[in-house]
């Protein structure tokens, strides 16, 4: 099952509107019942290829917890510092300090894993963790282990990941 943040209702997520704070989770169609304003659940993704995770309003702490989590997912995570840590090397002070990033096509998959799991609430079956081969990717040519659907240094699908979404989506 591929997570769809896009889908109506607006699954809860902790969006708030931008312009009023209007909670958007549960909303039929994507226009703030407060203000009026139109909305793109994207434009609430933080910028870059692997944004820090933002959960209930703030950034989240990478912990072992959280890392386990979306490794039983296959999401791909990484620590993000802020340019003091980077400048200065890291300690294992810091280290505690660190901010969770993930991919920004993974971003509310992510979210909704780690709020279901600090509410408690179901989390939806795991993906089959059966390894293939490892793989070279068509995009950059690295070499990525069978157990990842997207190559660790540019980010492509595998093929086999195409053709799956391929089959998911509707004709």
């Amino acid at each position: 099952m591929v997570f769809d943040a896009h889908a109506l209702p607006v699954p809860d997520l902790g969006l708030r509107c931008r312009t009023c704070g209007y909670p958007l989770a549960g909303l039929t169609r994507p226009r703030c019942p407060e203000c009026g304003r139109d909305f793109d659940v994207d434009d609430h993704i933080p910028d870059g290829d692997y944004p820090i995770v933002i959960l209930n309003g703030a950034e989240v702490v990478l912990s072992p917890e959280a890392a386990d989590l979306l490794r039983v997912y296959r999401i791909p995570y990484m620590q993000s510092t802020g340019p003091l840590e980077r400048a200065y090397g890291m300690t294992q002070a810091l280290y505690d300090h660190c901010k969770l990033a993930v991919p920004r096509g993974r971003y509310f998959e992510a979210i909704d894993l780690l709020r279901r799991a600090s509410l408690g609430e179901p989390l939806p079956a795991p993906p089959d963790l059966t390894t293939g081969p490892d793989w070279h990717c068509e995009s950059c040519g690295e070499e990525n282990p069978g157990n990842f659907a997207e190559c660790w240094n540019c980010g492509a699908e595998t093929t086999a990941a195409k053709a799956e979404a391929a089959e998911d989506s509707p004709s």
